[in-house]
């Protein structure tokens, strides 16, 4: 089981063993939803975490004054533990 963790700012921090790392642009339209989200970063490559990032970005909902959208774009980055 992956637990996770949605940063609010898109830090730099070092990555702890056993977790993967994922950074997700995405346009935000009506209602919060996202569309047209695109796989920025992925790391450690090659363990599905960037796939597994862009499902959860496609179910994620956002309010239309967050502060992070820029340029009606978004910018997700989530952390998962490894199993």
């Amino acid at each position: 089981m992956l637990f996770l963790s949605l940063l609010l700012l898109a830090a730099a921090e070092p990555r702890d063993p056993g977790q993967g790392r994922a950074s997700v642009d995405c346009r935000v339209i009506a209602g919060g939803r996202l569309e047209d989200c695109r796989l920025v970063s992925e790391d450690p490559a090659g363990a599905n975490v960037g796939a597994f990032a862009l499902q959860l970005a496609r179910n994620t909902r956002v309010a239309p004054d967050d502060r992070r959208i820029r340029g009606g774009r978004i910018l997700l980055v989530f952390r998962m533990k490894l199993p």
